[in-house]
């Protein structure tokens, strides 16, 4: 390994331990579940500790075609604190009545005692009927959009989205989709490195399409659905620091100029330039946290060319000077 790829995996990544439970409902639908858990369990083999407990109203359950899931922990009367709440959805022809209205009983009662909960399709109607995403920002599967906003009228329900973040909930459109969500938390917990890193090991595409303005430039302007773009941003993303004429990129979309320019602003919400400056200011945050680089060397990996320009955007964005965040960053992750 070279010394860049050491530097590249965050002393926090190397000591984390995550604490997921996950909610295990009669129903279930497979992939809501397998996909999320194939992501965690790829982090766990990189370099991360991940804990996942299962729990539900039933021991046992019938899960696809003649297998049965067993080894389900009954639902405990207070949940230990963790970093995940996960809910797979469900078919809706095979929901057991009781065992829904004790789960929502349950949830009404320990929603709290998670960081994060995230649903995948169907899951956020089970949040809804416990009355925790009333005035949230929400999405599930295309079909229960309407289901949805029933049960939560005074959620803001959205359906032109992947999966969306609000507060607490992380609620996803469905099956495939709840493999994009938990890499966008896994980025938001763990960093863009061993996310990235997973999506390389499990063959997928690294784009997670929530907005979070905390998780920096990585995961910004990609609440949208048009391919072409997410394939240039993934490029992009992978290099940084490479030129980008916007020739090269509108052909690299498939689009003339012009139509690459209107239509990446109206889906990102930002112009070109400004998408690939926020991503160079990402990466020298990523290496001034994670080496021991200069600002000059710093400024030369990020794509900024000189230590002169690095330090001209960065006085845009940030109050602190460089050395000073650097150091404050430094002593948030010791802590």
């Amino acid at each position: 390994m070279s010394e860049e790829q050491q530097n590249s995996q965050p002393q926090s990544q190397r000591a984390k331990t995550l604490r997921i439970a996950v909610l295990m409902m009669p129903g279930q639908v497979p992939l809501d579940l397998v996909g999320p858990l194939q992501v965690l369990q790829c982090a766990g083999r990189l370099s991360i500790d991940v804990q996942v407990r299962y729990i539900g109203p039933k021991a046992a359950m019938q899960w696809l075609g003649p297998l049965t899931l067993s080894g389900i922990d009954p639902l405990p009367e207070q949940l230990s604190p963790q970093h995940l709440l996960l809910v797979p959805g469900q078919y809706r022809n095979s929901l057991e009545p009781l065992a829904q209205q004790e789960c929502i009983s349950w949830l009404k009662a320990n929603a709290r005692y998670a960081d994060t909960l995230m649903t995948v399709c169907s899951g956020a109607l089970l949040l809804a009927d416990a009355g925790l995403l009333e005035g949230q920002r929400c999405t599930t599967h295309h079909t229960l959009i309407e289901q949805l906003q029933a049960k939560a009228p005074t959620a803001k329900v959205q359906s032109d989205c992947i999966f969306i973040e609000d507060d607490r909930y992380l609620t996803s459109a469905g099956i495939s989709t709840g493999i994009d969500t938990i890499l966008y938390w896994l980025t938001r917990v763990c960093g863009h490195s061993l996310a990235l890193a997973v999506a390389r090991e499990m063959v997928l595409y690294l784009r997670r399409s929530g907005q979070e303005p905390q998780l920096g430039a990585w995961l910004e302007g990609r609440n949208h659905v048009d391919e072409r773009l997410h394939r240039t941003q993934d490029a992009i993303c992978a290099a940084p620091s490479q030129k980008w004429p916007i020739e090269a990129l509108a052909a690299h979309a498939a689009m003339s100029e012009r139509h690459f320019r209107r239509r990446f602003k109206n889906l990102t919400g930002m112009l070109v330039g400004e998408y690939i400056l926020g991503l160079r200011l990402q990466r020298a945050k990523t290496l001034m946290t994670e080496t021991t680089w200069t600002l000059a060397r710093i400024a030369e990996a990020s794509g900024f060319g000189d230590e002169r320009q690095l330090r001209r955007i960065w006085a845009r964005q940030e109050k602190m000077p460089p050395s000073v965040w650097r150091r404050a960053s430094s002593q948030k992750l010791l802590d």
